[in-house]
């Protein structure tokens, strides 16, 4: 290990020591302080990382290490190690606050783990750097447009929200008020359970609920007045579950009710959220979004793939085939498609484009990963090679199509419940299963890969694809605490 040119082997041991260097300071200076990176703090801890990787990229000559960091060898691993960890974080019931001195709930809080935050931002350093290093050897020709762009728009978009939902997250601020017919209120409470003013009152007008025939929520909402004391005029909206209201850089939610009086109740639960940092968050997700069109409209073989079909139909019809019958085998096991009576949370422009997005990759991944199976288990003859040459394009897509889900869903998540990411259980498989597809591309770009490792790769992706499909239904930290557990 350590001769040049550096292998994985090193990008793991890099990784090892990140995690080693985290253990060290949970038990020398306690888990992340999230709360210390306020504004201005973070700030300057935002151009202190931007300009450390500005140096990275200038020594990257001198130093072999810099050189090293922003390759496909760097990558694999530290998404490696993003997944392992973020795995632990599936399966660990997560908690919102730590005990000092109680070493065994490390795990219940990994937000606040130091290996876990450290492997992230490391992650997070080699996306800057690829980002700088395409940049600058970014070239005005039709070809590199079409590789550059895309890669620009995924790389760009992730460093982005990475950096600005972890830096921004301390000066989000999140309240709950309580309020009641005809009386303004103007105090709402903290997560923590401080009583805070707000620099608005809001009164409740009238609360509405419709029900469908079997007595479950339809939808909900509130009438409110919000006032303020320098002005005389009031203002009159609707709150409702997925359209929230915008006042004084505050966005209001419909959170709950009184649910033993139903519809008769007098109260209703608003939460308040504030998030100064969101815009670049919103920049970070269009990006991705942008780049997966991009990447999806590339790997689509719009010629080659009907010359191949033509010169190997059997082989054609054999994915086509297999392609639908995994559509309708997850059309199947997804009833909530056919549901009449939908709960308010679902009743979202974001629903279908969401589910649709990920019964398609779902679709496609079950494809390619029924083809890894043929690849594995079969000889090398003409079928499988042609087989094994539309594989990569499948998974690409299918790829871009669970970027779309994701992102959608989290867009669908601000609206309905005040935060785009919240670590849900749901959203963390949802991360792994993403990363984890990551990990397959990446290494296949590496020139000395090994391709069956290469094929045990998609195989373990699909693994964990069916964890975050249906497998944490059986998670009991899911049923308590997600909210992907449709309840009203």
């Amino acid at each position: 290990m350590w001769n040049r040119p550096w292998t994985m082997k090193e990008g793991f041991a890099i990784g090892a020591g990140l995690i080693a260097l985290g253990l060290v300071l949970q038990l020398s200076v306690g888990p992340v302080c999230w709360d210390a990176l306020r504004w201005p703090v973070n700030g300057l801890v935002l151009a202190v990382f931007l300009t450390v990787i500005a140096l990275i990229h200038l020594l990257r000559k001198r130093v072999h290490g810099f050189q090293f960091i922003g390759t496909y060898k760097a990558a694999v691993p530290a998404l490696a190690y993003v997944v392992v960890l973020t795995i632990i974080m599936g399966l660990t019931p997560q908690t919102s606050t730590t005990p000092e001195g109680e070493g065994s709930l490390w795990l219940n809080h990994m937000l606040s783990f130091w290996s876990f935050v450290l492997v992230y931002a490391y992650l997070d350093v080699i996306l800057g750097l690829v980002v700088i290093r395409r940049i600058f050897n970014f070239q005005f020709s039709i070809c590199n447009l079409k590789r550059d762009i895309p890669f620009l728009l995924n790389h760009l978009g992730l460093f982005l929200a990475l950096t600005a939902a972890s830096l921004g997250n301390a000066d989000m601020q999140r309240v709950k008020m309580v309020t009641v017919v005809g009386l303004p209120e103007w105090r709402a409470m903290t997560e923590e359970g401080i009583i805070q003013e707000m620099p608005m009152a809001i009164e409740l007008e009238r609360f509405i609920m419709e029900t469908y025939d079997d007595g479950k929520p339809r939808r909900f909402a509130s009438n409110i007045i919000i006032s303020h004391p320098s002005d005389a005029l009031n203002s009159y909206h609707t709150v409702e579950v997925n359209k929230p209201v915008e006042a004084d850089g505050w966005m209001i939610y419909q959170y709950g009710y009184d649910t033993q009086k139903g519809a008769m109740s007098q109260m209703s639960i608003l939460e308040l959220i504030r998030d100064p940092w969101l815009p670049l968050v919103y920049a970070g997700i269009y990006m991705l979004l942008a780049g997966a069109v991009c990447h999806m409209l590339r790997a689509i073989p719009w010629v080659g793939g009907w010359r191949r079909a033509r010169q190997h139909p059997k082989v054609a019809l054999s994915i086509l085939v297999l392609t639908l019958a995994a559509f309708f085998c997850v059309h199947h096991f997804m009833p909530i498609l056919h549901s009449d009576t939908l709960v308010p949370a679902l009743q979202s422009p974001w629903f279908k484009p969401h589910i649709i997005a990920y019964m398609l990759a779902y679709t496609l991944m079950a494809s390619a990963a029924v083809i890894t199976l043929f690849q594995i288990f079969r000889r090398a003859n003409s079928q499988s090679l042609i087989a094994n040459g539309y594989q990569p394009a499948i998974i690409i897509i299918g790829l871009s199509l669970m970027t779309f889900g994701m992102l959608f869903g989290a867009l669908w998540a601000k609206e309905a419940w005040g935060h785009y990411w919240s670590w849900d259980p749901k959203e963390t498989w949802a991360a792994i299963t993403w990363f984890s597809y990551l990990i397959y591309l990446h290494y296949r770009q590496i020139p000395s890969h090994r391709p069956k490792l290469a094929l045990c790769l998609v195989l373990v992706s699909f693994v964990l694809l069916q964890m975050c499909w249906w497998g944490i239904k059986f998670l009991p930290s899911a049923l308590a605490a997600s909210v992907h557990v449709y309840s009203q």
